[in-house]
């Protein structure tokens, strides 16, 4: 699973998840200093695979991109884009975009990803 968030100036944070490998990367393009690649622990594991399945997410990127309206979440002032990826054991992949209107879940998905890459973030 990837997710990415951007500013018009391409600021912003991507973090990519091997979950065959157990391993995170984080790449914070406010903070060169900021980037890290760490072992997924079993307990981030955890609750990870804990999360994922409540927050729905491949769910709700089928429903996003099939048009369904609603989905678009909270609009930000500034332009930004966010893109979610997720390549399944077949190498098959799911993905969806959008500029300026965030996911509706957003705001768990943001949870995760900080507790599980003990970072937080928000776009400047």
């Amino acid at each position: 699973m990837e997710v990415s968030i951007t500013t018009f100036a391409n600021e912003g944070y991507s973090v990519k998840y091997d979950f065959d490998r157990r391993v995170l990367c984080w790449r914070d393009y406010y903070m060169w200093n900021n980037n890290f690649t760490r072992c997924i622990n079993d307990e981030v594991y955890q609750t990870i695979e804990d999360t994922l399945p409540e927050l729905r997410l491949i769910e709700w990127m089928e429903a996003f991109n099939s048009g369904k309206s609603g989905l678009g979440g909270e609009k930000f002032v500034f332009p930004g884009e966010w893109e979610i990826k997720v390549i399944f054991n077949d190498k098959s992949v799911l993905m969806s975009s959008a500029q300026q209107h965030f996911p509706g879940i957003w705001g768990g998905l943001k949870s995760l990803i900080e507790k599980s890459a003990g970072n937080s973030f928000s776009l400047r």
